[in-house]
């Protein structure tokens, strides 16, 4: 009996066990399952912060380029360089001053703001609306920046998009080309961007002065991606009668490594009917050696970030120096953009750079100042021929 009870309690026991253990096992994964959740809802709540930052940081660096644009050049303080100096207080005081509070603010898919500079109030209106005439309404205008050589010899510009708005005067593209991208108006106004510089490489290759002259012309992911892109620039190029050669698609590095394969399938289309490549913004963290080597680029872009501190910083420098070496090791011209001072110019040449642009040259200017600026550069260049004897 004893041994029978003993067997018994021992049998009770491991069943008592093994549902304890049951409801144990229940509540950990009942927990284990709550900490997913909880995980999944942090991960949104982060990503939706992220997002929220995002457009917080867009809206705020528009609104502060512009209070910083309004203020007259005596009143800024500058460093030898001539860079203007923005000091946190600064930056306080003029949004104080313009009863400017931009937190919260961060709707920029439909709406915007704009500051009026002479009266300082706050003008919001609706990109979306307003863009639909822009194109019907010409108000769209290309700007052109001087890309030169070592020598300061003209090689061509790059294009570059502004909006002349009737009531807040000329409108850069980075204010209204993301609401152009979330809308769908890029295409239309991508289009008319291309077209516009083929015009303008036809009326130059007429004139002797101009006819060598390149445009540089960037193309949104929106654009590039569109199915009928090829095709629609294939007529461009056969209407208008231009040198291909002369008409540079400017690409970011992000847009050319989301689909790698894809994007230099489509890049060699589009080089097989004349066209060549620049790859904008180099130097911002995604591309590789091996991308570089796999991509039909022409030439590389510096990013302007680079470029401030080369000639007082070393390690700037040296990557800078990099990127030109490797990139003539590859085949590759490279750009050197941002040029601000005489030093970064010379420091460049010293790299062997194949082309300089920045405010040293000239600043993006309408047509009619650009075509004056070549004028100038002809009779300079006249000026310094030797005469025969």
């Amino acid at each position: 009996m004893k041994t029978s009870y003993a067997t018994q309690t021992i049998d009770d026991n491991t069943v008592t066990d093994e549902k304890v253990m049951s409801k144990k096992l229940k509540k950990a994964v009942v927990r284990a399952k709550e900490d997913q959740r909880a995980l999944r809802k942090n991960k949104i709540q982060t990503l939706r912060a992220l997002q929220n930052s995002i457009g917080k940081l867009h809206v705020f660096s528009t609104q502060l380029t512009c209070l910083i644009d309004s203020i007259p050049d005596t009143v800024l303080l500058k460093n030898k360089e001539g860079r203007k100096l923005i000091t946190d207080r600064m930056t306080k005081n003029l949004f104080k001053q313009h009863d400017l509070n931009w937190y919260g603010k961060t709707n920029v898919s439909l709406t915007m703001t704009l500051q009026k500079m002479n009266t300082g109030h706050d003008k919001e209106i609706s990109l979306e609306s307003e863009l639909n005439l822009a194109l019907e309404k010409r108000q769209l205008k290309l700007y052109y920046q001087i890309q030169v050589d070592k020598n300061r010899q003209m090689l061509g510009a790059e294009a570059l998009l502004r909006w002349k708005h009737p009531k807040f005067g000329l409108v850069a593209a980075d204010q209204f080309i993301p609401i152009a991208e979330q809308t769908g108006l890029i295409l239309p106004i991508g289009i008319w961007v291309l077209k516009t510089a083929c015009k303008q490489l036809k009326r130059w290759q007429n004139d002797p002065r101009t006819k060598d002259l390149s445009i540089a012309v960037n193309i949104s992911s929106s654009q590039f991606n569109h199915p009928e892109f090829i095709e629609q620039l294939h007529h461009l190029l056969k209407k208008s009668g231009i040198n291909p050669a002369l008409l540079k698609l400017e690409l970011t590095e992000s847009l050319m490594l989301h689909d790698i394969t894809g994007t230099i399938e489509k890049m060699e289309r589009l080089k097989s009917l004349g066209i060549g490549f620049s790859m904008d913004n180099f130097g911002t963290g995604y591309s590789s050696l091996s991308h570089l080597k796999k991509l039909p680029i022409d030439q590389l872009k510096i990013d302007q970030f680079l470029m401030r501190d080369i000639v007082i910083d070393n390690s700037d420098a040296l990557i800078v120096k990099a990127i030109v070496d490797m990139s003539k090791n590859l085949g590759i011209n490279v750009v050197s953009g941002g040029v601000e001072t005489e030093q970064q110019f010379n420091c460049l040449k010293d790299f062997e750079c194949s082309a300089y642009q920045g405010f040293l040259f000239g600043k993006p200017m309408p047509l009619s100042e650009f075509e004056r600026l070549i004028h100038q550069n002809s009779q300079n260049d006249q000026n310094l021929e030797v005469p025969a004897l």
